[in-house]
């Protein structure tokens, strides 16, 4: 048992502890009277501190993290590489290896409930998706973007850990885009981009749902019998045109084939922080109804377009250059959207000579 815990006192673990999302239901859960001790693991130490809150620095993919869930009631389980980076194999090994870790040090530990935080990108970005899309719908996540590849390959994991563990209580929540004051992602940094890239003929609608809401659903799933996948969302979503407006950004469609050649050209060169995969979901419809979710008794307390102002009001004075992030001031937006205007025509004409971009302009 670890030191200083009293025999009958409730025990939580969250793993990815120095994450945003995690450092709200840290916050919450310490706040909680019915909690008596709250255990953080990451490789990076948390700036949150409180008398209930203990830090252990151990990595997800670590079989060591079991002897630590001895005498936990509930995993929270939040690590995970959300933003593409170059080296694939470490990404996944995190992602889908330090998943699987958890969840069976976890099982062998005895913990009776964990709550797991997958996305609703694993539905997949297609045409044919019904709006909105249901826990039941098939989960046909797009696999050449490395994020909702590992999502989908996670969710198949659970469903190992379920057959093996029938005795342990699994919760799923799938959320929409995370947007907030303190978010840090890959989508945040799309909304800081002079001009974004989009396909021709494409405009869907988006859902963003709130961090703290995202936080208070972990903490409603604590004492809340919650078994199974759940979509996480307000009930409203925007249109696209909606969103560029509120951040003031411009967007450049592209024909398909030279949309996915030029966002695969900047991958390529360090200039953009997202591989091409991630044009299918500004491609395609993934908004998710949240009945169930409703039906258990949770529901969003900010909408769509307040989860998403509340995230500009914080980054509405950046703007983003490649993996840049730069101030704007008055006439440097203009120099600085002619710039990524320019930019995105030179790797276009490049792609044209390379015969890579497929079709007319």
């Amino acid at each position: 048992m670890p030191a200083g815990h009293a025999p009958n006192e409730t025990i939580i673990a969250v793993t990815g502890a120095s994450g945003y999302l995690a450092g709200r239901l840290i916050q919450a859960l310490c706040g909680n009277d019915a909690i008596g001790r709250v255990i953080g693991f990451d490789v990076r130490p948390p700036a949150y501190e409180h008398p209930k809150f203990v830090f252990d620095h151990i990595d997800v993919r670590n079989p060591a993290i079991e002897n630590r869930l001895h005498r936990v009631d509930a995993v929270f389980h939040l690590a995970f590489i959300m933003d593409p980076i170059k080296d694939e194999t470490l990404m996944r090994a995190v992602n889908v290896t330090g998943s699987q870790n958890v969840f069976r040090s976890a099982g062998n530990a005895g913990v009776k409930k964990i709550v797991y935080t997958s996305s609703a990108i694993v539905y997949g970005a297609h045409p044919d998706n019904p709006v909105p899309l249901t826990e039941e719908a098939p989960l046909r996540a797009n696999l050449d973007f490395p994020y909702a590849a590992h999502k989908l390959e996670v969710e198949y994991v659970v469903r190992e850990f379920r057959d093996e563990f029938p005795e342990a209580g699994f919760t799923v929540f799938r959320p929409a885009v995370v947007l907030g004051r303190n978010v840090d992602s890959a989508w945040s940094h799309q909304l800081e981009t002079p001009v974004l890239i989009g396909v021709k003929g494409h405009s869907p609608v988006f859902q963003f749902v709130h961090e703290d809401d995202v936080a208070a659903a972990l903490e409603f799933a604590v004492s809340n019998d919650l078994d199974g996948p759940y979509n996480l969302a307000p009930h409203d979503w925007l249109r696209s045109e909606e969103i560029l407006a509120a951040a003031g950004r411009r967007r450049l469609d592209l024909p398909e084939a030279a949309a996915f050649a030029i966002a695969e050209r900047l991958w390529g060169l360090g200039l953009s922080e997202t591989p091409a995969g991630m044009l299918h979901y500004v491609m395609h419809p993934w908004v998710v109804s949240v009945d169930k979710l409703d039906a258990a008794g949770f529901s969003c307390s900010r909408s769509s377009s307040e989860a998403l102002a509340d995230m500009l009001g914080q980054t509405g004075n950046f703007t983003r250059i490649g993996t840049k992030r730069i101030p704007t001031r008055g006439v440097m937006a203009g120099v600085t959207a002619g710039a990524g205007l320019a930019g995105a025509a030179l790797v276009w004409r490049s792609a044209r000579r390379r015969g890579t971009t497929g079709g007319k302009p």
